[in-house]
């Protein structure tokens, strides 16, 4: 995959163990009542995402299937929970929480659909209601301590997850089969449900720990599967050819462009005359930079379509043609140049590799010692379960400062493992991660250097290869700086558990009074070493923010890389279809194609951007100037505006899907 593969450490869902569970006759109101309740514990808990496009994104998706569910009066929202976590969960009321990780793992707006359907689906039916009862009967047997912290919930009990995850699975296949109705409704693609499993199923194979929570709480994705192909949306004896011919128009009208290929395919293997999906498939084809079969599927329209579809077919292939002949005029450089240059990148990126593998096992090493180190500190947090702490008293304000550092260190913790497990390592036997990224990037630009006569449309990416390799020569200098970003979190991180263990050590010295309280000499003895821990925690968390900016950056410029390769810019047809794309998501198309010519910039910077200007609130020209003011790239000239690469590599992700994404093919491989 070359979405993020995010490691997941704990469901959250344990964190609501400590609100009293509902009964199953709940009211709406009350039900209601419960998920605010449950929703002031949780923002308090975790980060909550706050980038304005990742939020519109998911909003947009939401809103689509909450027009179609049958309880009106659950008034529904979404949050984004920070934190590279693959999940999803709901509570009562209408509450949903999705992980930016899971927004990283997904392929395609469908499969996020999918996702937050089968949410939707557990709230619809009132699963969530009974989910909760049976962890109130649960939490009485497994007596979990420390309420007041999820550092507790990170290190602790997770048996009683496993058997709720156990006695929940008959709901999650019921929520499957309402998200899948819910999906279809708003008009998104039911098999993206499909190849969302597949996904997981992929990744479980390969990392079976990176995906172990999720799966304990969802039944194995293969039987997932199984279960869904049973019903009429999916089931291959029941879906008509009108069915899939409009779905995948609609893949098409979103800029799916590789999906909707496949399924204009499998319509006409039923209906080869059928002149829509001809013509469909043609434009589909020229995204794809499929030229000679689009001419093909073009002569096969005007053959079997009516006058007015020959007529467009005919005018489009004249169009072809010319697009062809366009594209050998562009400039060509100096091959001999462009070879040496690309020894010389490859050369680089075993020189560069080899250090970058050797400070991420130096880094994995501190990251090992400092998960054993926290692990030892949930012996030490006092257990004051029977305790019924007062709003606003001292004891609350403790356990809040508490509660705000186990924040921070889930946060740094996570963050500064993104590039320590993620740059990867070019080993002969096994080559992972960034590293082998770039390494893959380069042999697929060698190859047709190799051949004799270098094919034509090969030719017309080549002058976009210098600038390519110049980005992914940057890519190496924002993983290394990643890993030191990361160590150095890590020595704060090891330094601040030393102060941590002194507070819990004084802490459990207090002695609770008659009222649930500690006493006012007590509070401050105690707090001048709580501030010390916070003040130490949160720096250790801001190192390891810019430790995963930078690995972000780095996937964020192997992304323009790819998009780039695709050959979108290497004429102007084939380049609308990426201003199209990019329309649909950020309302701009980035730049006109001449003026992208006359800038020397590639598909893959515009893109970059067009994405920054959405997010920063400019407009893609901007950016571009003043990264040019500045000596900067596109990627870095994001990253001077405070913009976050992490969205930034989403939705690069999402763009280059869209004329790549074949599940099939990955399962497979």
């Amino acid at each position: 995959m070359l979405r993020r593969i995010a490691p997941i450490t704990v469901i959250l869902s344990l964190l609501l163990a400590a609100i009293p569970a509902p009964s199953p006759a709940l009211s709406t109101a009350a039900e209601v009542q419960i998920g605010k309740a449950e929703n002031r514990q949780l923002v308090r808990s975790v980060v909550i995402e706050k980038d304005p496009l990742l939020n519109a994104w998911v909003r947009g998706i939401a809103d689509n299937l909450w027009r179609q569910v049958a309880r009106k009066k659950v008034p529904y929202s979404i949050r984004i929970i920070q934190s590279n976590q693959i999940n999803a969960f709901g509570t009562e009321g209408g509450y949903i929480y999705v992980y930016d990780g899971m927004l990283d793992f997904v392929q395609s707006d469908d499969e996020l659909a999918g996702v937050l359907g089968h949410e939707t689906g557990h709230i619809e039916r009132r699963n969530v209601v009974t989910y909760q009862a049976k962890s109130e009967i649960l939490g009485a047997l497994f007596s979990i301590a420390a309420l007041f912290s999820p550092i507790i919930y990170n290190f602790g009990n997770i048996a009683e997850a496993g058997l709720l995850a156990k006695m929940s699975r008959v709901d999650e296949l019921q929520a499957d089969r309402y998200g899948l109705q819910l999906m279809a409704r708003a008009g998104y693609d039911p098999e993206a449900m499909i190849t969302m499993m597949r996904h997981l199923g992929v990744l479980n194979a390969q990392h079976s720990d990176l995906v172990s929570n999720y799966l304990a709480s969802h039944p194995p994705s293969n039987a997932r599967v199984a279960h869904l192909m049973g019903y009429p949306e999916l089931d291959p004896t029941k879906v008509t050819t009108a069915e899939r011919l409009v779905r995948a128009l609609s893949d098409e009208e979103r800029a799916r462009y590789d999906t909707a290929a496949r399924q204009l395919t499998k319509v006409l293997k039923t209906e080869p005359d059928n002149p829509e999906a001809l013509l469909k498939l043609a434009q589909a084809q020229i995204a794809l930079g499929l030229i000679n079969k689009s001419e093909q599927t073009l002569a096969l329209a005007a053959q079997f379509g009516t006058d007015n579809t020959k007529r467009i077919a005919l005018d489009r292939i004249a169009a072809l043609q010319q697009m062809q002949e366009r594209s050998l005029a562009l400039h060509q450089p100096d091959l001999t140049n462009l070879r040496t240059q690309m020894t010389g990148a490859q050369t680089r990126l075993l020189s560069d590799g080899a250090q970058i593998t050797l400070r991420a096992k130096q880094g994995a090493a501190q990251l090992r010692a400092v998960n054993r180190r926290l692990h030892a500190l949930q012996y030490e947090i006092p257990n004051f379960s029977n305790v019924n702490v007062r709003k606003d008293s001292r004891l609350a304000a403790i356990t809040h400062d508490l509660t705000t550092i186990a924040r921070a260190i889930n946060s740094a913790m996570e963050q500064a493992q993104d590039p320590i497990n993620g740059v990867g390592t070019l080993s002969a036997k096994k080559s992972t991660g960034l590293i082998a990224e770039n390494a893959a990037i380069y042999k697929k630009m060698q190859a047709p250097l190799a051949l004799t006569p270098i094919p034509r449309d090969s030719l017309a990416v080549l002058p976009e290869y210098p600038t390519v390799l110049h980005e992914l020569g940057r890519t190496d200098n924002d993983m290394l700086r990643g890993v030191d970003a990361a160590r150095a979190s890590l020595l704060l991180m090891d330094s601040s558990i030393n102060d941590l263990d002194t507070f819990l050590r004084q802490f459990s010295t207090v002695q609770i009074n008659a009222f649930g309280d500690i006493s006012q000499p007590s509070y401050d003895a105690l707090m001048p070493q709580l501030r010390t821990c916070y003040d130490h925690f949160d720096r250790a968390a801001s190192a390891a923010s810019q430790a995963a900016q930078l690995y972000n950056m780095a996937r964020s410029r192997q992304l323009a890389a790819r998009i780039t390769l695709l050959g979108v810019g290497t004429s102007a047809e084939r380049y609308a279809t990426l201003q199209y794309a990019l329309r649909l998501r950020f309302n701009s198309g980035g730049i006109a194609y001449q003026q992208m010519r006359r800038q020397k910039l590639t598909p893959g910077q515009v893109a970059a951007a067009t994405i920054i200007a959405a997010d920063t609130k400019s407009t893609p020209q901007q950016v571009i100037d003043a990264a040019r003011a500045a000596h900067l790239s596109i990627v870095d000239e994001g990253n001077a505006r405070g913009m976050e690469s992490w969205p930034l590599e989403i939705f690069m992700g999402l763009l280059y899907l869209d004329y790549t994404d074949d599940p099939l093919e990955e399962v497979q491989g």
